[in-house]
């Protein structure tokens, strides 16, 4: 049996994987347990752990932040994942790096971003992250890349998109969102599924790993996630401008995966799909 270790254990992500791989020879590690600027600290575990696979999940994900204080967004993402990859090498592990489809940017205005364009990231966040898939990519010969984003589920209300509209909805008569910007709604179940399939069938490099979707706005999200309720707010698309961002955000972030249906290896749903299976597990243990 290999030796998993993942970080970002309390995040969306790592919680799911977390779960999914529940076995004695999988290590878990929250971000107060497992610092991934301090060097020392990794290769103490790492010499403790011997991990062959390692699934990095952690990361500071914040993109308003990361606009402000670009020096800790490079520390945590960049300098975080090279002592890291660094552990890795001594012990010859597989390295599941977890990026963004932020990172092509925002030159695409029709159709989803594939794993064959260009990558043009125009935040700090997401600048990070293809340098963090750089520093992968650049030393490590066993590796996987994973572009996701817009992710929902876990157990954490104030981190799951679909919950904290759900509570938004459940106490107005109506609300506004972003009809400006489209990508992926992705389930993180599913796309732990995803990642352990292509573990366990030996695939590497960068594969894009979203639901289904297309032209999917954060409106359309939203609405979906108040109908599927059947609550009697009102979802109404947000005036140009109303939620001003610090950070210049693609209007496009949505992808295609492209190489896993070339591969005829894609087990992520339709968006829709995925997020009313979700919402109808949510409402047998939520209370209106």
């Amino acid at each position: 049996m290999n030796n998993i270790l993942i970080t970002g254990a309390n995040g969306l992500l790592g919680s799911s994987l977390c779960r999914l791989f529940d076995k004695s020879n999988v290590f878990c590690y929250c971000k107060n347990e497992l610092d991934i600027t301090n060097r020392k600290q990794l290769l103490d575990i790492f010499k403790e752990v011997k991990p062959d696979i390692v699934i990095h999940a952690a990361a500071n994900t914040n993109v308003e932040k990361c606009e402000i204080d670009a020096e800790n967004a490079y520390r945590t993402n960049v300098m975080g994942t090279q002592n890291l990859v660094d552990s890795s090498i001594i012990n010859n592990a597989l390295f599941v790096y977890i990026s963004s489809t932020g990172v092509y940017g925002d030159y695409k205005h029709i159709g989803g971003y594939s794993e064959f364009d260009d990558v043009r990231p125009c935040t700090v966040h997401h600048a990070t992250k293809l340098n963090g898939e750089r520093v992968v990519s650049s030393h490590l010969s066993s590796f996987l890349i994973i572009r996701t984003g817009w992710l929902y589920g876990g157990n954490n209300a104030c981190n799951d998109y679909v919950k904290a509209r759900y509570e938004d909805a459940l106490n107005s008569s109506q609300i506004y969102s972003d009809n400006s910007q489209i990508g992926n709604p992705t389930n993180i179940d599913d796309l732990s599924k995803q990642i352990m399939y292509l573990i366990d069938n030996g695939f590497h490099g960068t594969f894009n790993c979203v639901n289904e979707a297309f032209g999917v706005s954060r409106f359309d999200y939203t609405k979906l996630i108040v109908e599927s309720y059947g609550l009697p707010c009102k979802v109404i698309p947000a005036k140009k401008g109303v939620f001003n961002r610090i950070a210049p955000v693609s209007a496009n972030e949505s992808a295609v995966n492209y190489k896993l249906n070339l591969l005829n290896i894609n087990v992520m749903r339709p968006w829709d799909v995925a997020l009313k299976d979700y919402i109808d597990n949510l409402k047998k243990t939520q209370q209106p």
